[in-house]
């Protein structure tokens, strides 16, 4: 019986590739996360507004609370309104 190894080669991924823009993910009207934020502003049981690289995140609902946070995504949960993108 013959062995063969594969060997796995890693490649680099290149800064032009990379997603560092924000990645917003909404499910339904009761949750939504957002990938690659820099901070949270403004928070409020009606209003969240987050700030991206590019731009604040405005979140208008009720009941929203986070659910989760990281250094590289936060997650908000309740009912939520409206969604914009302010300077």
């Amino acid at each position: 019986m013959k062995k063969i190894y594969l060997r796995r080669k890693f490649m680099e991924i290149s800064s032009d590739l990379q997603v560092i823009k924000p990645i917003i993910t909404i499910v339904s009207n009761t949750f939504l996360s957002i990938e690659n934020y820099v901070n949270i502003v403004e928070f409020d049981n009606n209003l969240i507004r987050i700030k991206t690289k590019e731009k604040i995140v405005k979140i208008t609902g009720d009941k929203l609370v986070l659910k989760y946070i990281n250094e590289g995504e936060i997650g908000i949960k309740g009912i939520i309104y409206s969604l914009e993108y302010v300077d």
